[in-house]
């Protein structure tokens, strides 16, 4: 849907002469890039809304795709399967979240978050066998994605002995689904090689 999306704004440009024939992939790409990152975020807004956690659910996913972008981890094989799963990653997530307000799971949302954060400093950034990095491009990534780490890992530790409730939580959160992704997706690499 997004990607058809994409491809009908592109032809829009080029017919119009905004950009050449030569440019049509990476438009395509960036817009499609743009428009996933808009429609989840809505998507996000709407599960705080309906769950009661609109601000937490908007510091999760500012911080999740903060590491995310960098950082990398699974991909799905489909753009349905994507849309499918990071849905579902989303709710989950907010779930947690909501639940944490009701239970008193800070500590242990803290907790895991930061243990979480052990295979994100492993394994990031992870690439994939169709777009795989550079050395440049992989020591760029894994420099910001550790920018990331460390400052997710600071506002969570803060909030978390200050008792701000509504930052703890999407920190960790943020770091526990970031670390399940790129776990998930260095399976699939190391899967995939020794099929190869």
């Amino acid at each position: 849907m997004i990607n058809k999306l994409s491809q009908y704004f592109v032809g829009k440009m080029l017919s119009s002469g905004t950009i050449s024939e030569n440019d049509r992939e990476l438009y395509v790409y960036g817009l499609f890039m743009l428009l996933s990152r808009i429609m989840f975020f809505i998507i996000a807004c709407i599960f705080g809304l309906i769950l009661s956690s609109t601000l937490e659910s908007i510091i999760f996913y500012i911080a999740f795709q903060s590491i995310r972008i960098y950082a990398g981890g699974y991909h799905a094989s489909t753009e349905t399967k994507c849309d499918i799963m990071s849905t579902l990653s989303i709710l989950a997530c907010i779930v947690v979240i909501w639940l944490s307000k009701s239970y008193d799971l800070q500590s242990v949302l803290f907790f895991t978050g930061l243990a979480a954060s052990i295979p994100i400093f492993l394994f990031c950034p992870l690439d994939t066998p169709e777009k795989p990095l550079t050395d440049i491009e992989f020591k760029y990534f894994r420099k910001i994605s550790l920018i990331i780490l460390f400052v997710i890992i600071a506002l969570s530790t803060v909030s978390y002995f200050l008792g701000l409730r509504f930052l703890t939580a999407p920190c960790a959160v943020s770091l526990i689904l970031e670390s399940l992704l790129l776990i998930a997706g260095k399976f699939k690499k190391e899967t995939e090689k020794r099929q190869a």
